[in-house]
């Protein structure tokens, strides 16, 4: 069925091929000046009422003989297949070295004759510059501006006038992290002058399977203020290291004590019942202790560099800049790593990659390795994913995969292969599952004095370089993680009649995607190549994720037997299930998260534009207020603290304490405060910050408790409870504790709050 549907895009897309070819020629007979003027006369067009899909043909055919004119490089009609797929909303899997950067410009810039901004990510900020540096001399040759959404020091930040430069050109380069958090930023500005993003319209992800599958199970978080730093850390560390075999249980990425772990908590901690609430803290310290010992492995998903914790991107093997994992994760992977923890932060706002992109008006990605995903895809981001022929036929051999007992025979036996291509002088590029295990084939090719390169998150800075050299004769490379990497493997006349690059996988990889991208490192545009995995039941995946009888061939070097070698296989499919579930569980959470975001956004955005009846609004406010304000029947002493809380700084003696005459005197006081700001032409201004200032502190905290919330929920599987049931009904409760709370302090910022003239026209408002 998929290969049926596949077969059908690709004939739809071949229609059209046929009407850019046929321009193609026109647009190589014209002029310089006749070529680059195309983009006016594109425009005026879409002005008219031209559809995008009309003029795909002209628009097409036109950055196709502009990038042979400025770069050299003339698309081929698989490039072009790919480009009209991309502009059509759906994701395109192109194999390895079939130029994707260049596939990019074609949607791209006929999506940009609208006017409404398109946008390029990237997998890290080198491609992001790279590509927008290459790629930008062909769209300013036609008239269009390009904007580059990172810095080449990731480390310095940007101003709001470059950004606004940035995210008002015609062609957006950036990386996904650095969008999404400039988005987050937007919706924290208390002036419109300040936003810098206009609306979202077309997105192109590169190596979108690493964005919106890999990346899709933590939620990007902007921290603010500190926390107070717990001293539990370092207690509850100790604790899980006592623990043993049936104090606890894991699976699917998640480890909780058993009855008996939560007899030896409590009897540790001096407790009666550790899940009442005076516990809940040392409850959440014993959860995130638990998850950075059992959950998180040094060298695979987080490394120390500097005496820091740096997390690791699993698909490309890069560690990950100014990211940090809440809820007082970080802080409990650093204890466990013996460095004294950071600051605990308060979360500000956050998103997951699957709502953000949902907020697009068309997107899609590119990618060597997302046919397998189809479905989830479909299901979460409503894309279909196309299959692109290669331009030459893929000639790579790619051999059966070899089973081992032990890593001992695994490695024996890759190592066989390896020096067996190394002496005849054949490039090999070993991709193995771990830091850790690169070093160990580093040393022992050290001791037999073969020169390599290594490749994994501590030398970043030199992959280009590396990969560039990978194909050379006899070159060795050693690399943890191979997606994305932006260069392809190169190989000369010699190398070839070598029989190309040879691939040695070491270990059953997380999914099939990753084991697929390292095999298309070679067989570039038809270049000779092999690629053989060597499995082996110490794979972490398979000790892990495996049917627990497979323990008891341990003793057997090399595994032949057909339902053995299944079952090894299954344990990667288990893996791949458990990551759905665990991405799909993220997406449920996020749905309550979502529409209050969307909410509090919605209305941030209509006070920004002065799209508010202010005086309605606080009408609604004062009544609503003081109506809850008697459901309790106050007293006059509370009646009293009321006022001077929420209304003016003095008491009127003769002010009569019942519902009306409170309500009287809060309007009184509003009208005043009207009509003095009035005066000074102040009354706008101040109304947006002072309710502003309200929401955004009642949102941040909202935004915090999600956090802390999603992070233990799921202790409440002992109550046999539905966690994503109990969490929308908590999440949905806070939600009108927090509209509220804003309320209240609305009505105390507006009466309360005061102005002090600045010189030039400027003023402060100073908040109670």
């Amino acid at each position: 069925m998929a290969s049926l549907l596949n077969k059908l895009s690709l004939r739809q897309l071949n229609k059209v091929l046929k009407k850019v070819n046929s321009y193609s020629d026109k647009m190589k007979a014209m002029s310089d000046e006749t070529l680059k003027h195309q983009t006016v006369l594109f425009k005026r067009r879409y002005m008219k009422g031209e559809s995008l899909d009309h003029l795909l043909p002209e628009a097409f055919a036109t950055i196709r003989e502009a990038s042979r004119r400025v770069l050299g490089m003339y698309a081929y009609d698989v490039q072009v297949l790919a480009g009209i797929a991309l502009h059509k909303g759906k994701i395109a899997e192109m194999k390895t070295g079939e130029g994707k950067t260049l596939v990019a410009t074609m949607p791209l810039y006929l999506n940009a004759i609208t006017g409404k901004g398109v946008i390029l990510i990237t997998s890290n900020g080198y491609l992001a510059r790279r590509d927008a540096l290459e790629m930008g001399q062909v769209y300013k040759w036609l008239g269009l501006t390009v904007g580059i959404g990172v810095k080449e020091d990731a480390k310095e930040s940007m101003d709001t006038d470059e950004k606004k430069k940035i995210y008002h050109s015609d062609i957006i380069y950036t990386t996904h992290s650095a969008l999404t958090f400039d988005y987050l930023l937007d919706n924290l500005c208390i002036n419109k002058e300040d936003k810098c993003m206009r609306d979202f319209y077309f997105v192109v992800i590169d190596e979108v399977d690493s964005v919106l599958l890999d990346a899709a199970n933590m939620p990007l978080v902007i921290s603010g203020a500190p926390r107070v730093q717990s001293n539990l850390y370092k207690s509850t560390d100790y604790f899980v290291g006592t623990l043993e075999e049936g104090d606890y249980e894991e699976e699917d990425r998640q480890v909780w004590l058993t009855p008996r772990g939560i007899t030896k908590a409590e009897q540790f901690f001096g407790v009666n019942n550790l899940y009442t609430k005076d516990y809940y803290e040392v409850l959440r310290h014993i959860n995130v202790a638990l998850k950075a010992h059992f959950l998180f492995k040094r060298d695979e998903q987080y490394v120390v560099k500097d005496n820091k914790i740096m997390l690791l991107d699993k698909s490309s093997g890069r560690m990950v800049e100014n990211t940090k994992l809440k809820c007082g994760q970080h802080q409990a992977i650093e204890v466990k790593e013996g460095l004294n923890p950071s600051s605990e932060t308060r979360a500000m706002a956050s998103i997951t990659y699957q709502a953000f992109f949902n907020m697009f008006e068309k997107k899609s990605g590119m990618s060597g390795s997302v046919i397998e995903d189809r479905k989830e895809i479909k299901a979460v981001y409503d894309i279909d994913v196309v299959e692109i022929p290669t331009h030459i036929p893929i000639a790579r051999k790619d051999l059966k995969d070899s089973y081992y007992g032990s890593f001992e025979e695994q490695f024996e036996a890759s190592m066989k292969w390896l020096i067996r291509a190394h002496e005849k002088k054949q490039p090999v590029l070993v991709v193995t599952s771990s830091i850790e295990m690169s070093y160990i084939y580093s040393r022992v090719l050290l001791n037999h004095h073969i020169a390599h390169n290594v490749l994994n998150a501590y030398n970043v800075a030199k992959e280009a370089e590396i990969i560039k050299n990978a194909g050379q004769l006899g070159a060795v490379t050693i690399a943890t993680a191979i997606a994305g990497r932006g260069t392809d493997i190169k190989l000369s006349d010699e190398v070839k009649q070598l029989g190309g690059l040879l691939v040695l996988g070491i270990g059953r990889m997380e999914n099939q995607r990753l084991e697929k991208q390292a095999r298309g490192r070679a067989g570039r545009q038809g270049d000779p190549g092999t690629s053989k995995f060597f499995v082996s039941l110490d794979d972490e995946i398979i000790k892990e994720y495996g049917a627990p009888s497979l323990k008891s061939y341990k003793n057997v070097k090399e595994i032949t037997k057909k339902h053995i070698t299944k079952m090894m296989d299954q344990a990667q499919k288990n893996y791949e299930i458990s990551a759905y579930r665990s991405r799909n569980r993220t997406l449920e959470f996020d749905s309550s998260t979502s529409a209050q975001r969307t909410i509090i956004y919605t209305l941030r955005n209509r006070l920004l534009n002065d799209e508010i009846d202010y005086d309605e609004l606080m009408n609604f406010i004062i009544k609503e207020n003081i109506e809850d304000f008697f459901i309790a029947d106050p007293t006059k002493d509370e009646m009293q603290r009321f006022i001077l809380s929420h209304i003016e700084y003095h008491i009127d003696d003769t002010l009569s304490y019942k519902k009306e005459g409170l309500l009287q005197l809060a309007k009184e006081r509003f009208l005043s405060k009207k009509k003095e700001l009035e005066e000074s032409n102040r009354y706008n201004q101040f109304m947006r910050i002072a309710i502003l200032n309200a929401l955004d502190n009642a949102w941040i905290e909202q935004v915090d408790y999600l956090e802390q919330l999603r992070a233990t929920i799921g202790l409440r599987r002992y109550s046999q409870k539905n966690i994503i049931f109990e969490y929308h009904q908590e999440a949905y409760r806070a939600f009108e504790k927090m509209m509220d709370h804003a309320k209240k302090n609305v009505m105390k910022n507006v009466m309360l709050s005061s102005i002090v003239e600045e010189e030039k026209g400027t003023f402060t408002v100073m908040l109670p």
